[in-house]
Order: C-alpha cells, then structure tokens, then sequence
C-alpha cells in the first residue's frame, strides 16, 4: 500500500509533486487572497446574505478536496509511468468521496461538489456523460483517503487558517474500495437533475446561484491553476519528489494600491466640473455623457479607484466596443499604471500581446509569456483588464472555456463600457439585458457615450447621469453638406471625385492634416489609390492581416507624433474602425454619410479637443457627402439622417448631434430582455458547451452578440504562405474578408481565387484557405473590379 508521501498529484519530466505539496501550495495561494481581500469577501457575502465564516471555510474545503480522486490506485500507476488517466477522471471519481462528507452547503444545490467536478472542465450537461463509455472501474487507496481527510484540520492549523474560520475534523462514512463506474453515472445523473429541478422552480434565485458559485469557483481555479503553474516553474531544471514548493503566493494575487489616484491619472492638471462631480458623487451605477476628446476615460478611471474602495471590489473591467479599441486602450492603461496592473483579452489579443512584450529574446520563453499573459486577460486576473464587450457577454453564458472562472473574478469587479451608445440594435439589446444583471449582482458599472441618444437615458432612468455640460457647448468644427459622392461606380468602373482630390492636395500643401472616412473598406481602397502618391497618405479598414493591422495602428501613431512636434501634415484614408479607435486628430473631414451617431464619433477625430470651429485662421470642417449607397446602415436611416444635415450648414456642437440622434432615432425600441437571458438562466449551472456558444474567436455560434449582416471568414494571404510556408498559418497572418466570395466559386465550381490547405494536430485535421488576391501591407486585397460590394468593417 502507498504511503502518503509517496502518494502523487503533479508530474513534470521526472519532477513529482505529491498530493498534500500541490494541495498545500493551492491553499497557500488562497490564504494569500484572504489576506488582501478580507474585505472584499465580507461584501460579498452581506450582498448575499451569506455567513463569511461558512464561506470561506468551504472554499477551503473545496479547494483541500479538488484533487481527492487521484487517490485510486490507477492513477497513482499511470503518473509513476508517465501514463493519462483519461480513463480514470480524479474529478469525476471525487464525488465518490464527496457524498461521504458531511458538508454542510452554502446553497440549496451543491456548488462545492460542482466545482470540484467541473475544476478541469467547466460544468455543461453532458459533463463526463459524452464520454462514460469510456471510462473504467478504479480501485481507491482506501487509508491513504482515510488518511488525506484526517489531515484537513492539521492543515487548516499548520497554514493559519484558523484567524479567518473555526474548522473541526472532518466527519465521513466509510470509504469504498472501489469507485463503480455504474455508480459514478448515477451520482452525476443525480446531481444534474436535482440541480436543475431546483433552479427551474426557483427562478428568482437563479442570478444569485450563478453569483456565488461562480465567485467560489474561480478561487478554486485561481488556487490550483496557479500553483500548478508555479510548480512546472519551480522544477524546469530539477528532478525529484517534492512536496510543497511555494513560497510566495501572494504574486498569484495581484492588487491595485494608488497612494495618489488623481494625481497618478491627471497629473498637474485640473479636473474639469463633470470628471470632479462623478468622482465626488461616484454614483454605484452610472452613465458619463461628454464629447469626444473631453476626458471621458480619465473620469471614468477616477470613478472606478473611488467605487474599489468605497464597495470594497479589487478589479477594474474596462469593456470595448472593438478589438482595435480595446489594443489602443491597452496601451494608454500600461503607461498609467504598468505592464504589471493591466491585462488586455479579445480574440486576437495574442498577436497585440506578441507584439507588446519584446523583453524575452528567447523565443520559446517569449511564447510562454505571451500565453500567460493572454489567459490572463481571458480570466480578469489582473486588477485592470481591458476586453471587449463580446467577452464579457459571453462570460454570461458559458461562452469560451474559462467563462465561470472570469464571471467569478467580474463578481468583485466594477466595469466600464466605453461607447455604449455605438452598437447596432442586437448588440444595444444584449446590452440592456446585461446591465440588467449587473445590477442584480450588484457589479458596479459605468456607461461612457459621447452622443447619448434619449432612447437610452429613458431606459436607463435609474442611473446617475453625468453631464459634461461645458463640453457639450463647444462647437469645434462646421458641418459642410455636399450633394455628391467621394466614390461612385459608373459602367461597372470605379470613379473618385476629382475636385475632392485637388482640394485635399491643396489643403495638404497648407499643413493640414485630413480624414477621409469611407463606409466601405471597398470604396475606401479605391480612394486612397486615387490619393496615394500626391500626399503623405494611409490607408486603414479591418480587412489587413492582423499583425498589419496593429503595425498600420502604430504607422498612423507615429504619423500623429509628427503632426503634433515636426508640423508635419498627412492624409488617412479609413472606414468606420477609425470611429472609436487611437487618440488623433484632423483639422478637415471628408466623410461619407452615415447616422448621426457614427458621424458625431468620426467627428470626434476632428480638431479633437477643440473649442471654437475657427482658430488662428483655420477653419475646421466636417464635409458630409452622399454614400455610393446605403451599406451598411439601413436605407431609412440614412435618409431621415439626410434630412437633418443638408440645410445645416454651420458650426456644430455635441449637443447639436445629439440633437440629430434623437429625432433620427425617434420611436427607436430596443426588445429587452433580448435572448441573452435566456442563454443566461441555461447556463447558471449546466448549460451547453462553450463551442456550442461561440468560436474560439468569439464569433457567435448559437448565441450572437453582434448581428451578421455580412458573413466574413479568416484567409491567409497566399503571399504570406509562399514566404513562410507553414509558419503563415499563424492568427497573425489570416484576415477577414466576405464570405460570399468563396460561397460564389464554390457555387460556380471553380476555385479561382482561394486554395483549401489542410494541416494536420494531433488526430485533428485543420482546414486553413489560402487567398490568391493580390495582397499588399499598403492595400490589404485588391479585388480590383471583382467584386461588387463589401462590408463596412
């Protein structure tokens, strides 16, 4: 029979770590997390009526019982050899042991059996059900369990537990020698089924179930994760059985601490009245109306250092509208408050997080790195993440695979969404449906818009509403209507205005910097190709491969630093991406017409910060001109936008635009609550798999947080893959482009323009298509005049 130091939970090359060291240094890590959120736990357990001390002595429970299954004798065979125990899943086999134990829950259902059942998994409804066929009888080490559960109090008392919670023995029946497969499908069966009966007839307690499991279950992730991370860290280059080898848990809990918050976000200057108000008041629930350029984001961190301590949370969620916001956001972040402090997290966040830490020559070392610090972001575990809203949705709803672990980190978080106003009517209505349980949580959140249209103050009344007044009175541009187009086709050829070239060449050779903003990445490539060569120009859409993509970000930033100290001028030719993206400025606009709102947010690229439309003898306009059609905004829209901005010719102010939201959106309703609370109460426990949500990518599969008005699917340029073969098949290099174009070859029988290329990993074969349109960093795909149009992003 094996004794306890001989018993194992961890392997590594030929490094062991035994049962009790992997248990001890996940609960060093949880210690360490009492510690710094002592408070934090308090709150959360008054906001749900919960006993603290009960509280946290389960998690500990949970966390001293997660890996009891690796007590069978299979097991601890298969790790000696180096062998899985696929067959034999600890998790699984651990409710075995657990129905032997006299917990007494936090809840009517059992969330500390589920945790630990679902801690390598995430809990869906065919958890180990899929797959039972395959699984085998084991045989538990009946003393050696004897033994483990015995010592719950002795570890309780040698880590110094008991100045948090009283614990006494633990008391069980007696203990089985064989775990029955029969048995094992009997209890989980049971336990899914109980489960969901209790849920489904106690609808109102769902948000608060969901809540608190999630909360207990993410300290269990925290817990073991990281200790087993820090333990392949501990023996890269040693040999061995060692038992616990942790000796600074606190770096796997990291806290914000700011002696001086306004200092550190404002320096030397002065808060103006709304970014002073909103941090004096620091309203739990509220909504930032002010223009672009006006300081939104500084106020809105102020907020959110003031509600950490006043409510006692220790993480601040910062929710994007897109993926190159949420990069440009991130960047801004780590020069506030360090690399250390924030974490960035979207579905290509990878290949931003590559390109940002260039500290580890090692490439292998480099990698690691860049993992780390994406599940990181993906589970808001820093104190500050930046994410997009599509990620914090679909931690909701079961939608990647960590979901319950980030959900359970976002309980003790406040969120700021940026932009909230910016999202097409889906989107708006998932939106609504999610602050909704916001504030059931009791998650402190702040809504940021700069054009904040009535139909959603109405909705919102019960926020506190912060008004940049000042702000909204500046008028720093002048609309300038034109009854023409910047691209139109004629005879199925591209044509550019001409005379808007000439002015903008002239306006260039004046020193001013100019946006064009097309609404179609289409329309917007045959301009610049119209403009190249007679200015300074750039053009930027999302259709680049994505490391182009973050280099085009940096090539505009560097461009802006030179408008800015060497007065150099240049021209930037984009589509709606530029609308909520990097911090620049133009001194004239050419646009395309578009709603209210998206043109009140191009125009927060204008003479950003400015005061008056008229300064040292430059005038700043904003020149709206006909679009070739409607795409991608709905037909009606477009014309009720028309009527508001052909006669009005004149300085424009915030308050003018929204101004124009307003009567555009007129009779606007939003149907709330959309289908994500549906998804929602699925998922409280049980639910679907998470690929059966979304992709990887974040792309919706059953549940869709943006619609889809166009399709779009990843290609690797073929110029990339006839360069570096194999190694372009990394995210970095695919793009997004229409998916109508392959859907149209497939249909004709020949694939022209797009090779399929099939990679084998693992047992899995993946399909990648290499696209054969010419492709360049400057252009991105040229489709010439193949192709008739495309969407705006």
């Amino acid at each position: 029979m094996f004794q306890m130091r001989s018993v194992l939970a961890k392997r590594e090359g030929n490094a062991f770590q035994t049962l009790k060291g992997h248990t001890y240094d996940a609960l060093k890590i949880y210690k360490a997390y009492l510690e710094r959120n002592f408070d934090v736990i308090e709150q959360f357990c008054n906001r749900w009526g919960l006993d603290a001390e009960k509280f946290m002595r389960n998690v500990f429970l949970v966390i001293y019982l997660h890996d009891v299954g690796k007590l069978t004798k299979e097991f601890q065979e298969n790790i000696r050899l180096g062998k899985h125990s696929n067959l034999y899943p600890h998790p699984l086999y651990a409710l075995s042991i657990l129905i032997l134990i006299k917990l007494k829950h936090l809840l009517k259902v059992p969330i500390e059996e589920l945790a630990i059942l679902s801690h390598h998994s995430q809990l869906y409804e065919n958890l180990y059900a899929d797959l039972e066929h395959q699984f085998r009888d084991g045989t538990f080490l009946v003393g050696e369990v004897k033994t483990f559960l015995e010592n719950a109090k002795f570890a309780y008392e040698e880590l110094g537990f008991s100045k948090f919670f009283e614990f006494n023995n633990l008391t069980f029946l007696d203990i089985p020698e064989e775990a029955r497969l029969m048995e094992l499908s009997r209890l989980r069966r049971r336990l899914w089924i109980e489960t969901n009966r209790y849920i489904n007839t106690h609808k109102k307690e769902r948000v608060k179930i969901k809540s608190i499991f999630s909360f207990l279950f993410a300290l269990l992730q925290l817990a073991d994760d990281y200790s087993s991370v820090h333990f392949s860290d501990f023996v890269k280059e040693r040999d061995g059985v060692f038992d616990s080898v942790l000796k600074n848990p606190e770096i796997y809990v990291p806290k914000l601490s700011l002696d001086d918050p306004v200092k550190r976000i404002f320096g030397e200057y002065e808060l103006y009245k709304f970014q002073r108000g909103l941090y004096e008041k620091s309203p739990k629930f509220a909504m930032l109306f002010a223009p672009c350029g006006r300081g939104k984001t500084e106020a809105a961190l102020l907020w959110a250092l003031k509600i950490l301590e006043t409510y006692k949370r220790n993480k601040i969620i910062l929710a994007m509208p897109t993926q190159v916001t949420s990069n440009a956001m991130y960047d801004r972040l780590v020069g506030l408050f360090g690399r250390e402090n924030v974490g960035l997290f979207h579905g290509k966040s990878f290949i931003k997080l590559k390109e940002a830490i260039k500290e580890v020559p090692e490439e292998e070392k480099d990698l690691e790195e860049i993992k780390s610090e994406n599940f990181k972001g993906n589970i808001f575990f820093k104190p500050i993440t930046v994410t997009t809203i599509d990620h914090v949705i679909y931690s909701f709803v079961h939608g990647f695979s960590q979901a319950d672990f980030a959900l359970g980190n976002l309980q003790n978080a406040v969120v700021i969404f940026d932009e909230v106003h910016y999202y097409e009517k889906q989107t708006l209505e998932h939106l609504m449906t999610l602050f909704e349980i916001l504030k059931e949580m009791d998650i402190p959140h702040l809504l940021m818009s700069g054009t904040l249209p009535d139909f959603l103050i109405k909705r919102l009344k019960d926020y506190e509403l912060i008004i940049d007044d000042e702000g909204l009175r500046y008028k720093p541009f002048k609309l300038e209507y034109h009854n023409e187009m910047l691209v139109w086709k004629e005879n199925r050829e591209w044509k550019v205005n001409e005379k808007v070239i000439n002015e903008i060449v002239e306006n260039y050779k004046r020193g001013n910097t100019q946006f064009v903003i097309l609404n179609t990445v289409e329309r917007a490539k045959q301009f610049y190709k119209a403009i190249k060569g007679k200015v300074s120009a750039v053009l930027y859409h999302s259709q680049f491969a994505y490391k182009d993509r973050i280099l085009k970000e940096n090539e505009i930033l560097e461009l802006e630093q030179e408008r800015k100290g060497l007065k150099k001028p240049y021209v930037l030719v984009a589509t709606q991406v530029i609308e909520v993206s990097l911090d620049i400025s133009s001194d004239v606009m050419y646009s395309e017409l578009a709603p209210p709102d998206a043109l009140g947010q191009r125009a927060g690229r204008l003479h950003r910060k400015g005061k008056t439309w008229k300064e040292n003898g430059r005038e700043f306009k904003l020149k709206v001109f006909l679009p070739y059609n409607q795409n991608p905004y709905e037909k009606d829209l477009i014309q009720r936008t028309l009527e508001l901005v052909k006669d009005y010719e004149k300085p424009l102010s915030y308050a003018d635009i929204k101004d124009f939201v307003d009567k555009a959106y007129e009779g606007y309703e939003l149907k709330v609550p959309s289908n994500l609370k549906k998804f929602f109460n699925e998922a409280v426990l049980f639910g679907r798999h998470w690929k059966d949500i979304a992709t990887p990518d974040e792309e919706g599969v059953f549940f869709k947080v943006r619609s889809e008005k166009y399709q779009r699917f990843d290609v690797i340029p073929y110029t990339y893959f006839d360069q570096l073969g194999e190694k372009a098949l990394r995210a970095e290099y695919q793009a997004k482009i229409p998916l109508y174009m392959l859907l149209r070859e497939l249909k004709e029988g020949d694939l022209e323009h797009f090779i399929p290329y099939d990679k084998k990993k693992g047992r899995r074969t993946k399909r990648y298509w290499l696209c054969k349109y010419p492709y360049t960093y400057e252009i991105g795909f040229d489709y010439t005049s193949e192709i008739e149009e495309d969407e705006i992003l």
